[in-house]
C-alpha cells in the first residue's frame, strides 16, 4: 500500500509541476486563466504529449491504488475502473487546438464526450462511498467533494473565460483528495448488504 501511494503521490506532484510549466511551452496564446488542460494536450499543439502523459499516469496510479484498497468493494472500485479508464481516453482522444489551425473534429467531440464522462462518473464514486466509509467526516468529505466537481464545472461552462482558473483547482482538490481518502478511510459494506449475508 506504501508503495502504490508512493507512486501516486508522484504522479500527483507531476500533475501539479506540469499543469504551471507547461503552458510555457505551448501557443503563446494560451492562458492559464482561460484554457483548460486538455487544451494544453489538444491537437498539433507543442508539447501535447506531456499534458497527455500526465493523464495517462494518473489513470494508471488511480487503477492501481483502487485496487490494492477497495478489493472487497466492486461497486465502487469498479466506477474508479470506469474514472480511470474515461481519463485515459481523453488523452488518447484529443480537444481542439486553441489556434486556428488543421485538427480532426471527431477526434475532438470524443475527447469532450470522455472528459465530460470522467467528471461524471467521479460525482458517481462520490456519491456511492458515501454508504460504504464509516466516518461521519469521511461521508461528509466525500459528499462535499461531489458538490465541488459540480459546482466547479458549472462555473467553468457559465464563465469560460476562467475556464482555466476552475478546473486547475478540480484537478488540484479531486485527485489529492482520492490520494487522501484511499489511504486513510476506513471502508465497509453497508449494513443492509451485512444483514442479508
Amino acid at each position: 500500500m506504501k508503495f502504490v501511494g508512493t507512486l501516486y503521490a508522484l504522479a500527483y506532484l507531476f500533475m501539479l509541476v506540469i499543469m504551471f510549466l507547461l503552458p510555457k511551452f505551448s501557443f503563446s496564446e494560451y492562458s492559464m486563466i482561460q484554457n483548460s488542460l486538455s487544451e494544453l494536450g489538444a491537437q498539433n499543439t507543442p508539447a501535447s504529449w506531456v499534458m497527455n502523459m500526465v493523464f495517462f499516469m494518473l489513470a494508471f496510479v488511480v487503477i492501481l491504488l483502487a485496487t490494492k484498497k477497495l478489493r472487497r468493494f466492486w461497486l465502487p472500485l469498479y466506477l474508479l475502473y470506469l474514472f480511470a479508464l474515461c481519463l485515459f481516453f481523453t488523452g488518447i482522444y484529443r480537444h481542439a487546438p486553441i489556434v486556428d489551425i488543421d485538427f480532426s473534429m471527431p477526434e475532438h467531440i470524443t475527447h469532450s464526450v470522455f472528459s465530460s464522462l470522467t467528471g461524471i462518473v467521479f460525482c458517481m464514486y462520490c456519491a456511492t462511498i458515501v454508504v460504504f466509509v464509516k466516518r461521519r467526516m469521511e461521508k461528509a468529505t466525500a459528499i462535499f467533494m461531489c458538490a465541488l466537481a459540480l459546482g466547479l464545472s458549472l462555473l467553468m461552462f457559465q464563465f469560460s473565460e476562467y475556464k482555466g482558473v476552475f478546473q486547475r483547482i478540480l484537478f488540484i482538490l479531486a485527485f489529492g483528495w482520492l490520494l487522501y481518502s484511499l489511504v486513510t478511510f476506513t471502508f465497509e459494506k453497508p449494513k443492509a448488504i451485512r444483514r442479508e449475508k
